[in-house]
């Protein structure tokens, strides 16, 4: 597993700074090529609202102007032979995901902040976006998590897992970060707690056949994969119990799949968002896109990807 080519999306906020140590880390684990994104947008007030007369172009030259000042002096350890800085005007969820397109781009680093519209006000809009448009892996910590600090290594995974065609992508994925990294993965089912509710009068022991589903299914994933990783099966919410478990195995990361989130209602459907917000650690989201171009440029692993089951949660 590498990362070659590490996109840092910056917006010279304190927060964005407090990540700079887990790029720095990832960059001289994988000696990789960093490039620093900013993305500046414009105020459309200043073409043609009340203080549009009061602006010139000039003005708005001059701003753009110190926007890439501020770039250029961003300081961060990383051999500038290995950096890159590059400023745009626009939309930053847009160009994140353009220029992961345009230059085969292996990993997204960048927080989230919480101040987007309210279909995506748990991560914020440009988060949720890019987290819906990518198909590389995005690397994120929630604002609201712990403070951001340097890593040391990734010494314990936790790995949400759940009963659809991308679980099998996720353990291969999850067994070659543990490979990297020399870390022990902690699988995680949660059996939603509505599941239980609706027939909790009518069959007491449906939780329990739940249960022995889910695990015989992912035992049957793991053998495909060739993996053996522990397994917690919990009934509840997925990200506080993924928080639960991070804290209780001291896990450096959380590795989720976002499959779900690529479909018509976007991120709404994914738990994705649940679980950034709620870890307390960083998360790294993979979508099953990304992993299938990896190994078609590598045949070292092989993918395996099942059919949709009859049984998903």
């Amino acid at each position: 597993m590498k990362f070659h080519r590490i996109l840092f999306p910056v917006d010279f906020s304190d927060y964005s700074q407090k990540l700079n140590g887990q790029v720095e880390w990832l960059a001289q684990r994988f000696n990789s090529k960093v490039t620093l994104l900013h993305v500046f947008e414009i105020p459309s007030s200043w073409y043609g609202g009340a203080d549009a007369p009061m602006l010139s172009g000039e003005d708005i030259v001059a701003f753009a102007n110190d926007e890439r000042q501020r770039l250029q002096e961003y300081s961060i350890h990383i051999p500038e032979s290995r950096l890159e800085r590059v400023s745009l005007e626009g939309g930053a969820a847009w160009h994140i995901a353009n220029w992961t397109k345009e230059h085969d781009t292996d990993l997204v680093v960048m927080g989230t902040h919480g101040f987007g519209a309210l279909r995506r006000m748990l991560l914020g809009s440009v988060a949720m976006k890019v987290l819906h448009d990518v198909d590389c892996p995005v690397w994120t910590q929630s604002a609201k998590a712990e403070p951001a600090g340097d890593l040391q290594r990734i010494g314990n995974i936790v790995c949400p897992i759940e009963l659809t065609d991308e679980a099998e992508p996720l353990l291969q994925f999850a067994n070659n970060m543990a490979a990297t990294f020399g870390a022990n993965v902690h699988l995680l089912h949660v059996i939603p707690e509505q599941d239980v509710r609706e027939y909790r009068y009518f069959d007491l022991d449906f939780h329990r056949r739940l249960n022995e589903m889910a695990t015989q299914e992912i035992a049957r994933y793991q053998k495909t994969v060739g993996t053996n990783f522990p397994l917690n099966i919990t009934s509840g919410h997925i990200g506080q119990d993924a928080a639960e478990l991070a804290q209780r195995e001291n896990a450096d990361l959380i590795l989720i799949g976002r499959g779900k989130s690529r479909g018509v209602l976007g991120s709404l459907r994914s738990h994705s968002a649940d679980i950034i917000r709620t870890a307390p650690c960083p998360v790294l989201s993979y979508s099953a896109d990304w992993l299938a171009r990896e190994f078609h440029r590598s045949s070292a692993f092989p993918v395996a990807v099942s059919a949709p089951l009859a049984f998903q949660m």
